[in-house]
């Protein structure tokens, strides 16, 4: 697990198993193809992005297929960063966005105390450099900013990162990120979590 500080609140990055990844693209395409399954597990109301689909995973295929993984994450985390041995971690919830061309995700925070999000699909356009900027690219944001603008920064309030299949972050669910709009064809899916956790 590598570690980013380029503000207060820290960002690890790890990888998923090729398991989890290939068993939760599974468990989507079947959503994806079952009009009643994805009306039954929609969660878009419940969430801020303007994106084509949005939908739960629910309890038993996340415990069956990456519980284990995530729980190891977040202990990991905690061990390194705040320096504490965790006693329980509960998972509040847990869905699958699938983003298409022009879709995003504004700056928005989570619920819980830590959160992540994993990758399971990038478009080519993304993988090979094709898109203008940060499109597709996933940004962490701290509140402060340098004054006056235009002069050399002071403090970094912005990391940003260009996401790959397997790629796993876990952050704080306080601190801000977004996601950037692209352009090409395909999808960019990728799940989320929120966590409560004793320490």
């Amino acid at each position: 697990m590598n570690f980013f500080k380029p503000f207060g609140p820290t960002i690890s990055k790890t990888t998923l198993s090729k398991n989890i990844i290939k068993n939760i693209n599974g468990y989507c395409d079947d959503v994806i193809t079952s009009k009643s399954k994805s009306k039954k597990l929609d969660h878009s109301k419940k969430l801020i992005g303007n994106v084509e689909q949005q939908f739960l995973i629910t309890k038993s295929v996340f415990k069956k297929n990456i519980e284990k993984q995530i729980l190891a994450s977040i202990k990991e985390y905690y061990l390194k960063v705040p320096g504490v041995k965790v006693k329980k971690i509960t998972i509040d919830s847990a869905w699958v966005v699938c983003q298409y061309a022009g879709d995003f995700n504004p700056p928005h925070i989570h619920r819980g105390n830590i959160s992540g999000v994993g990758y399971l699909k990038i478009p080519n356009s993304i993988k090979n450099g094709n898109e203008k900027g940060l499109a597709g690219q996933i940004s962490f944001m701290d509140g402060r900013v340098s004054m006056p603008r235009n002069s050399p920064p002071l403090v970094s309030h912005r990391q940003t990162f260009k996401p790959k299949v397997g790629d796993l972050f876990i952050f704080p669910s306080f601190l801000m990120h977004d996601v950037h709009p692209f352009r090409g064809d395909g999808e960019r899916r990728s799940f989320s979590f929120n966590a409560f956790v004793d320490a």
